[in-house]
């Protein structure tokens, strides 16, 4: 398992949280004049307790609403500006309350390093209240009046003191609704690659690990009906495990090598996958004189199964959607049980096999407490707390055992 904190900062950085730049109000959120869905809410991190933040305890306030994430760099960028529209209104009728969904500890930790003015709380579970206002991306702020109806949706960079002035007048917002859409979103040219009519395999590096930016991703996808691998800036180990499409945790590397970062990419026609894979370890053996075999071994794993039915962090969803890792905690938005499973792999560091017999795709959200040496050091997670979180907010056990498994042997090639 990588480093806690490059992981983190990988996936948020390549949108995996659903890290947009820009806010949008989503199809199913409320407009300008709607009244706001509720405030479902799980902890107080700043500010009153719970039942004190509802739209009737607020009513005759304007209250600004902020959804963002410690992991999204536009929400830490506007931070600063956020706590100086706080402090310019704090003897006004305006309550700002951010809401996010965040690891709680984590969280507390974040704020002592970089305060943040105003109410500061986590969302529901299964991040009810951001879904709620037709979340598509971090950050976005939404301003509800006094009598209780929804103002303006905004980016928070965007906001200035006279637009909240406009709102406790009772004036109408001056802020343009056009702001919510990024006309570069309604004008995307998609590139195509033409049909590949023989084998094609490209590697590029060694590059060093970049100090900032997306680094580690590989992955295949089908375009125009012809397999597809790229690998940008990734691990030599990881663009291995995710070609051959088997567990981080079942390649064994038997060899050193290189600490650099590799573009990869391979394309075939579509019925030439088979000796796409076989060029491909050809491609490795020359190129880094390795060699791949494939060899049963027996490993520590943990057999995932369904304990519970009604656990507050998994629900079926009929659509892909996005998510990714978080500090003490993961979020996914729409994946198979398969799926879930693997992307567990990267806090118990063993293979997880999926036997809950669960078809469809489902959303979910777990959170898990950190130590004081992880929230220091981004260390790795206590796997006892992730069973234990997984659980009771998935109804999924993890018990671990031993199988014997396929795996991948890596080894250096003889002279």
């Amino acid at each position: 398992m990588k480093f806690f904190q490059e992981i983190i900062f990988t996936l948020c950085f390549l949108g995996l949280f659903q890290n947009n730049s820009f806010a949008a109000a989503g199809k199913n959120g409320p407009e300008i004049g709607d009244v706001p869905p509720p405030l479902t809410l799980s902890e107080t991190i700043q500010g009153p307790s719970l039942n004190e933040i509802s739209w009737d305890k607020l009513k005759g306030k304007v209250t600004v609403l902020e959804f963002w994430n410690t992991c999204c760099g536009p929400c830490v960028k506007a931070i600063p500006h956020w706590n100086e529209l706080v402090e310019s209104f704090k003897n006004k009728p305006v309550v700002f309350i951010s809401i996010s969904d965040d690891n709680g500890d984590y969280l507390k930790s974040f704020l002592k390093r970089k305060p943040i003015k105003g109410w500061v709380v986590l969302d529901g579970p299964l991040d009810l209240t951001q879904t709620a206002f037709g979340f598509q991306g971090w950050p976005y702020t939404v301003i509800v009046d006094a009598s209780g109806k929804v103002a303006a949706i905004t980016h928070p960079a965007l906001l200035k003191s006279s637009n909240l002035e406009e709102i406790l007048a009772g004036k109408p917002c001056s802020l343009p609704t056009s702001q919510l859409h990024s006309p570069a979103a309604t004008n995307l040219v998609v590139a195509t690659k033409p049909i590949p009519t023989k084998i094609e395999i490209s590697i590029k590096g060694p590059f060093p690990k970049p100090d900032r930016g997306a680094f580690d991703s590989r992955g295949w996808e089908t375009l125009e009906s012809f397999p597809a691998f790229e690998a940008k800036k990734a691990y030599l180990t990881d663009v291995i495990s995710a070609f051959f499409d088997i567990s981080p945790k079942l390649v064994f590397v038997k060899t050193k090598f290189s600490d650099g970062l590799y573009d990869i990419s391979a394309i075939s026609p579509h019925d030439q996958l088979p000796e796409l894979k076989q060029q491909f370890a050809e491609k490795l053996k020359t190129t880094f004189g390795i060699a791949i075999q494939t060899k049963k071994q027996n490993v520590k794993v943990y057999v995932m199964t369904m304990v519970s039915t009604n656990a507050p962090g998994l629900k079926q969803v009929h659509h892909n959607g996005g998510g990714g890792q978080r500090p003490g905690g993961f979020y996914l938005n729409g994946d198979e049980m398969a799926g879930i499973a693997s992307f567990m792999e990267n806090f118990l560091d063993r293979p997880v096999i999926n036997e809950t017999g669960l078809d469809g795709l489902w959303l979910v959200d777990v959170k898990w407490q950190m130590s004081k040496s992880e929230l220091a050091f981004g260390s790795n997670p206590d796997p006892d707390k992730v069973i234990k979180a997984v659980r009771e907010q998935l109804g999924l056990e993890l018990k671990p055992t031993h199988r014997t498994l396929e795996a991948l042997e890596v080894t250096k090639v003889k002279n």
